[in-house]
């Protein structure tokens, strides 16, 4: 990460990958609630994990270029506070960061290891694997209840805290990832 102690905002495209990734995170939690919402083997429920699909594999192209993006780019530096506070920040990013990077690989590897084909809106992806049980096991604790459970407890947390930092402490960090934010 290219730290910048004099830059006081993340730069438009740093902002854009983040909130088009907090956007396609609610697209999931929805898509999801809505198949399994919708009578079994409906079509309505065949069309909400299709389109669950096809997001999650968008999350997983957009995040990749939104972690080299941060490596390259100028990046403010943290925010002031407690040494602790500012290793839960950076190992609740780094963590968050490879939750949307292995929740989608999860997911894809649950569809095709069952032996199904995954579709990319409409599109077929070549399966990396084929029918495999054991796996099938493996994603559906990966890409199951826990793990939403835990991705559900880490976007709060990083909730929490961007609303901590802006209301309670005043400090300005969510105006830092918003274009309309306060310029320094």
């Amino acid at each position: 990460m290219n730290l910048n102690p004099s830059l006081q905002r993340y730069n438009l495209l740093s902002q854009l990958f983040h909130w088009l990734v907090a956007a396609l995170i609610i697209g999931l939690i929805v898509t999801q609630k809505l198949h399994v919402a919708a009578p079994e083997a409906s079509e309505s429920a065949v069309w909400w994990i299709k389109l669950h699909i096809s997001l999650g594999i968008l999350l997983f192209l957009v995040v990749i270029p939104r972690i080299l993006w941060a490596r390259v780019s100028p990046q403010p530096a943290p925010l002031p506070g407690v040494a602790w506070t500012q290793t839960v920040a950076k190992l609740t990013h780094l963590v968050l960061n490879l939750a949307t990077l292995l929740i989608p690989i999860s997911g894809y590897l649950r569809v095709v290891s069952k032996g199904r084909v995954a579709e990319f809106f409409g599109t077929p992806l070549p399966s990396l694997l084929g029918e495999s049980p054991w796996i099938n096991d493996l994603m559906h604790i990966l890409h199951g209840e826990p793990m939403e459970l835990a991705l559900y407890a880490l976007v709060a947390l990083h909730v929490v805290a961007a609303i901590w930092h802006q209301y309670i402490l005043r400090d300005g960090a969510l105006e830092r990832m918003l274009p309309w934010g306060k310029r320094a």
